[in-house]
């Protein structure tokens, strides 16, 4: 009788073990496929990345020499990539609910945030195009991954702010 508790113990604790280390590892197989087709639309696009971030279904890749983002994004069983070109944009702002925030507002972001969705808004030389990375909607993000995607947006708000050639106008 002892034994056989046992034993019931024993092969549900390894079941259960057993199982974490499959979805960990299901896991780390998505995000490396993710990555991997990711350098497989750099590479047929001629980029080189120096940066990547992941996100919750998309993948971001920064190619800085060539000044290039590129946007991989999962729609079920298949991928749809985007190419934003820094030097087509002149504005990059970030957008929430609560409105718009300009790279110089970045110090006191955090504070005025307080929904959830982020997004990442490009603005082109063509005032009439636009393109958008969004960040995460608000729905099912705790409140840790929340404050990570805020610092995550922001920090890239900043860095490609920096990055955007600004139109110098001359007064005579």
């Amino acid at each position: 009788m002892i034994v056989t508790i046992t034993f019931i113990l024993f092969m549900s604790g390894l079941l259960f073990f057993g199982s974490v280390s499959l979805i960990s590892r299901n896991a780390k197989w998505k995000k490396e496929s993710f990555f991997r087709q990711l350098s497989k639309e750099g590479a047929a696009n001629g980029l080189i990345f120096c940066s990547q971030e992941i996100l919750e279904n998309k993948v971001i890749g920064f190619d800085g020499i060539h000044r290039k983002i590129l946007v991989l994004e999962k729609n079920k069983h298949s991928y749809n990539s985007s190419i934003i070109s820094l030097n087509e944009v002149h504005h990059c702002q970030l957008v929430t609910p609560e409105g718009a925030f300009n790279p110089a507002d970045c110090k006191n972001f955090s504070e005025k945030i307080k929904s959830g969705a982020l997004t990442l808004q490009f603005q082109f030389n063509n005032s009439q195009k636009t393109a958008s990375i969004n960040f995460t909607n608000g729905v099912r993000s705790s409140q840790r991954e929340l404050a990570l995607l805020r610092a995550k947006a922001e920090y890239w708000c900043v860095m490609f702010s920096k990055m955007l050639n600004t139109q110098i106008s001359v007064r005579a």
